[in-house]
């Protein structure tokens, strides 16, 4: 489901309007959308470009992406004063490589969402791990209270759990993540890349709702993120959630417009790099 036309809402002033009005915001008409991660402080160390977060926000934001995710501290730091104020997603949850990897701990709630003003309501699963069952209880009750208010949720579904033994990043283990997200009701589905166009086909094409790509490990080429932007659009997904692999390009800014060339305009990677990544080899 790749167009926002299933986001209009004939019920008149009930919350399904706020929620199609949100959604729009972040997908607009074609019901894609280029989203930045900032939220990795918590889940994998202040890295130097998120330790000047208010410098690099001010980088991506140069790019107009259509939307950031932010945590609720950072969207009061970066999104208030001068800074231009993006669609964005609030990080609701988090886990940690260091300290808890499979379990994703609530530090927001939808009704921070309505206050501060979010766009949508992000929380992630571990799906095969030993705690996936209380996540996706909480997951439930995330999707439950959004309803009511008309926030988007967007669930980050991992299949990260130690439980899956060397299938752990298969198309199985993904599509299982993506799927149970899904069956809970969630509006936008993020999960990992399977390594390829046609077996991530399968997993947008298993998965009702809007499936984004996560960034991922750090890439060894600009020209490789945009290779895997493309990949990820021709397997019907509705575009990439993705962090260090932009913030912390040299240009940020360039680096969204080329992906956003990819996502919304259906330009290949080589013809984006081209256009926005000066010095690029294609």
């Amino acid at each position: 489901m790749n167009s926002t036309n299933a986001f209009s809402s004939p019920y008149g002033a009930t919350s399904a309007l706020g929620r199609s009005i949100r959604l729009r915001r972040l997908f607009g008409a074609d019901g894609k959308a280029v989203v930045v991660a900032l939220d990795q402080a918590v889940p994998r160390g202040v890295m130097p470009r998120l330790a000047t977060i208010a410098q690099t926000y001010g980088q991506v934001a140069a790019g107009n992406p259509d939307g950031v995710t932010v945590t609720k501290g950072v969207a009061a730091h970066v999104l208030s004063g001068p800074n231009p104020t993006l669609p964005w997603i609030l990080k609701a949850s988090t886990f940690s490589v260091d300290f808890h990897p499979t379990y994703d701990a609530m530090i927001g709630s939808v009704d921070d969402a309505v206050r501060l003003g979010a766009d949508a309501v992000a929380v992630g699963i571990s799906a095969g791990s030993a705690v996936q069952a209380e996540m996706l209880a909480m997951l439930a009750r995330v999707v439950e209270r959004a309803s009511e208010v008309g926030m988007p949720t967007v669930c980050h579904a991992y299949p990260s759990g130690e439980l899956w033994g060397d299938r752990k990043g298969s198309e199985e283990s993904v599509l299982y993540a993506a799927r149970a997200a899904s069956e809970l009701g969630v509006d936008i589905i993020k999960t990992w890349y399977t390594g390829s166009t046609e077996s991530f086909r399968n997993v947008t094409e298993g998965t009702p709702g809007l499936v984004m790509v996560a960034g991922g490990a750090k890439l060894d080429s600009d020209l490789a993120v945009l290779q895997l932007a493309e990949s990820v659009v021709q397997a019907g997904a509705a575009g990439l959630t993705i962090g260090r692999n932009l913030w912390g390009a040299d240009d940020p800014a360039a680096m969204v417009r080329a992906l956003k060339a990819i996502v919304h305009d259906g330009l290949n990677a080589s013809d984006a790099a081209a256009l926005h990544l000066e010095g690029t080899k294609v």
